[in-house]
């Protein structure tokens, strides 16, 4: 069915208030306000959008609008650029972690032979803004504005904020349906620019009515990891087109804030060129929006420490709001749409919508009431419509110094001063990069495998890898012909640099975060080696560039063997693990060290399989595949219990999360199950499962029935991996055993990369494989202020303050006194030492970025159903 306009002017006079026509940005070059209304084209299904008010339901505001379900997107975007006589292409750009697909519609008129030469000329310029910057800014200063600029507008990244997929369409449908010379500003936007509109971001979230995905990710924190299939969409099209703006429309704001960033500031950012175009564009954003009525939250500009305006115009320290104050809305974080954007192009902000009950969301002469949900699809498009208008009109500026950002990455230029005032207290938190990262393979290397599955990342991400060409050694020691360097020298270094580095203790210098991480890093966190060479080094190695990570030689060791060993190191040696034993092949675990045929120490937690031809087949099959190595054992028959398939495990959760997917990822097949739901099945699901896997509290009484259920299950030796202070509560709650107590400093975004010692060494079953000292990454800090007996300690913090935070933002003070030298990690026997459980303060399986301790889980979950 054919998607129709309906005017709703008239809807607009019913209410019988003078000042109710007010034209839209849409609206006021174009004449009447026009709304995407049902009936809907494409098949009906279940969609919360379709349920929010639409105006025809007498109870229902006026004013308020029907919201396009999912099934009707694709068909209603498909009517409109087939009426855009050709400005307009529609592509699936990719697919939902439920199967859903994702929309980009590009707008690129190519109609007249000016708007062809533009489009020309900006190719003309992506081809060399990357390698050679300085060439393509002399292009643009040739061209003296005869140029497209690339804009990027996605919206819906959170499912329940749903106005501004409608702004979408309805900025859509201008661009579609006005005609060439009636408004200058379509024109403009024909003329001198390609518009890219990611239409929905996440179809589950709008479809389940939910701020995640079907995963149960917030996709809005995914932007480095990229571990879902939305964000790494999203991800290509903008290291496609290298928009130097960029605008992703959320809710809800009152009045409407447009991110300007409050400290701290991302250090890898060229933060002076972002404040530059950010404050700028924004003065555009907040005049359209005061020309409708509405007001605009300005964080940096606006508010004081405590995340908020102040009351009587000064903050509570005496000092005016604006830059030296601010915090609350930082950039600190790579991981938003727009802070992954300032890596890749300039500038770039999240845009939340006023909240539709609100008086500032209001238009003159209309009370909220009657303005329903119009105000803040209102408030969206003029964000819109006011940046497409500024950056077009600045485009040759915008694009050079976008240009110049590239330029000083290819000479890995030292960082510019920063910033005029105001900005110029507390807002330069700027460092100096590094020469180059190493990436070492083979012998200082803990997983090759995940060594290459990090350089992927880099490719992907337009990142410049090398590999050595020889041996070459750097500080004492020789890194293996093949290893990976990342040089600094790179139009995209910081973006390299703030996934690679470690990162920065700010405990000292904030009182907030916006929300956690304070810290993220691949080199620290994910399951490869990296080696930091500093600015100052002497570091000349001969090398060439790689397109792509080398494939890694795997399978069994040559040689007679009496059985073959596969260290669970890494989150593929996991994976591999979990293919042999659901495949039903024969093999135990190490309880104790053993040693190799080269005599190399293979770590408790090891799988051993046997060496007879078809398992030795089998073995080398699969390490080929997997690109890991099987170590021959020829000596005394190593320690083992033995592994019966795969462990069944229960995620105790009440929907589809994170955890989930992570075990997913690692080749387990868990299922989830709220309490409640425990608690009312008919049948007792717990015998069906191994190893109940948790990261909340034990029951309430109002669960009497889960409670007995889960005591039997761990008193007929069911397993448990609990992580986190709930996770170990859980325990102790239930009875399951005493003396284990954690402590936790949260609040205000603590979260931090901690260092830990691994003092269970190669005899621990679940630590074995760490080195002696690692990284992971705590949201909150979390350690045991006590352990039973029955368990044994696996891990701890170091014992000198000094060396618990690596980076983040965890001020260690007298409420972290019991931190130093406190256990973190532990495993041992509970409910009458019938059954076994591990202890995580850290949760191993934290949104998919700490893929280092993954390995970890892994063994804890083998360990747990013996």
């Amino acid at each position: 069915m054919i998607r129709r306009l309906a005017i709703v002017s008239a809807v607009l006079v019913s209410v019988g208030t003078a000042g109710l026509i007010v034209a839209s940005p849409a609206a006021a070059q174009a004449g009447p306000e026009t709304d995407i209304q049902p009936p809907w084209c494409g098949i009906p299904e279940a969609d919360a959008a379709e349920n929010l008010p639409d105006g025809t339901d007498p109870s229902d505001p006026p004013g308020s609008f029907a919201h396009v379900p999912y099934y009707a997107i694709g068909c209603t975007l498909e009517d409109i650029v087939a009426r855009s006589n050709g400005r307009m292409t529609l592509e699936t750009m990719g697919k939902s972690a439920q199967g859903r697909d994702m929309f980009l519609v590009t707008v690129n008129a190519l109609d007249t032979v000016q708007q062809r030469r533009d489009f020309s000329n900006w190719e003309q310029v992506r081809k060399v803004a990357l390698t050679d910057p300085a060439r393509g800014r002399e292009l643009i200063a040739s061209y003296e504005g005869a140029v497209k600029v690339p804009l990027y507008v996605q919206a819906g990244i959170h499912g329940n904020e749903y106005e501004g997929v409608e702004a979408v369409f309805e900025t859509l449908e201008r661009l579609a349906s006005t005609a060439y010379g009636a408004d200058p500003e379509v024109d403009a936007v024909l003329d001198h620019s390609v518009v890219l509109f990611n239409v929905i971001q996440n179809p589950d979230g709008r479809v389940l009515g939910q701020r995640a995905n079907g995963n149960g990710f917030d996709l809005n924190r995914d932007f480095l990891t990229q571990s879902q299939t939305e964000t790494q969409a999203s991800v290509a099209v903008m290291q496609r087109w290298l928009p130097p703006d960029v605008l992703d429309l959320h809710g809800y704001v009152t009045p409407t804030l447009v991110e300007a960033t409050t400290k701290p500031h991302n250090p890898s950012i060229d933060y002076d060129l972002w404040l530059k175009w950010n404050q700028a564009r924004i003065d555009a954003n907040e005049a359209a929006l005061a020309a409708l009525g509405f007001g605009i939250t300005r964080p940096v500009n606006q508010w004081c420490s405590d995340a908020s305006p102040p009351d009587n115009g000064v903050c509570d320290n005496g000092e005016p709001p604006g830059p030296a104050e601010a915090e609350g809305w930082d950039d600190w974080g790579p991981f938003y749409t727009p802070m992954y954007s300032q890596h890749v192009g300039l500038n770039g902000s999240t845009v939340e919508m006023c909240n539709q009950t609100d008086n500032d969301c209001a238009l003159p002469g209309m009370t909220p009431a009657a303005l329903g949900r119009l105000g803040a699809r209102l408030a969206q498009e003029t964000v819109v419509w006011s940046s497409l208008q500024f950056d077009i009109t600045n485009r040759t500026a915008l694009l050079d110094d976008e240009l110049v950002r590239y330029l000083r990455g290819v000479t890995n230029a030292p960082r510019p001063p920063c910033c005029d005032p105001p900005f110029d207290v507390d807002n330069n938190w700027m460092e100096e990069f590094p020469t180059a990262y190493i990436v070492p393979a083979g012998a200082h290397q803990r997983s090759d495998a995940e060594a290459n599955r990090l350089v992927d990342w880099l490719v992907a991400n337009g990142i410049v890898v090398h590999e050595l060409k020889q041996p070459y050694t750097f500080d004492g020691v020789t890194y293996d012909r093949g290893s990976y360097v990342v040089f600094m020298t790179q139009a995209h270094r910081g973006l390299a640099d703030t996934a690679l580095g470690i990162g920065a203790d700010i405990s000292a210098d904030i009182e907030r975060l916006y929300a956690p991480p304070a810290a993220w890093s691949h080199g620290y966190l994910w399951g490869a080696d990296i080696v930091r060479v500093p600015r100052e080094a002497a570091f000349t190695p001969n090398t060439n560039r790689v397109l792509g990570a080398n494939h890694i030689r795997g399978g069994v060791e040559p040689g007679t063997a009496t059985a073959y060993a596969l260290v669970i190191d890494s989150p593929t040696a996991v994976r591999t693990l979990n293919q042999l034993a659901g495949g039903g092949l024969p093999a135990g675990l190490t309880t104790a060290p053993a040693t190799s045929a080269s005599g190399a120490t293979l770590p408790a937690g090891s799988a051993v399989f046997g060496a007879d031809p078809a398992t030795k087949v089998r073995l080398a099959s699969v390490g080929r595949a997997n690109d890991v190595w099987f170590r021959r054992l020829t000596g005394p028959a190593a320690t083992t219990e033995p592994v019966d398939g795969r462990p069944d495990i229960l995620v105790l959760a009440g929907a589809p999360n994170q955890d989930v997917w992570s075990l997913q990822n690692l080749g387990f097949a868990p299922d989830f199950m709220s309490v409640g739901a425990l608690n009312s099945a008919a049948e007792d699901p717990l015998p069906r499962y191994d190893v109940v896997w948790n990261t909340g509290g034990w029951p309430s009484a109002a669960n009497p029935v889960a409670r007995t259920r889960l005591a039997g299950f761990f008193g007929s030796g069911g397993g448990y991996v609990g992580a986190g202070a709930n996770g170990a509560a859980f325990l102790t709650s239930g009875s399951l055993t005493t003396g284990l107590t954690a402590a936790t400093r949260s609040g205000d975004g603590r979260s931090a990369i901690v260092n830990w010692e691994n003092t269970g060494g190669t005899t621990s079953t679940v630590t074995g494989s760490a080195p002696a000292r690692d990284t992971a990454i705590m949201d909150p800090p979390t350690w045991f202020t006590a352990v039973p007996a029955s368990m044994a300690v696996d891990g701890r913090f170091p014992t000198d303050p000094a060396d618990i935070v690596a980076s983040g933002f965890w001020l260690l003070d007298e409420q972290s006194a019991s931190a130093p030298g406190a256990a973190v990690i532990a495993h041992g026997t509970i409910s009458q030492g019938a059954a076994r459980a591990t202890v995580f303060a850290m949760n191993p399986l934290y949104r998919a970025d700490p893929e280092r301790e993954w390995a970890m889980a892994g063994e804890a979950l083998y360990w747990a159903d013996q």
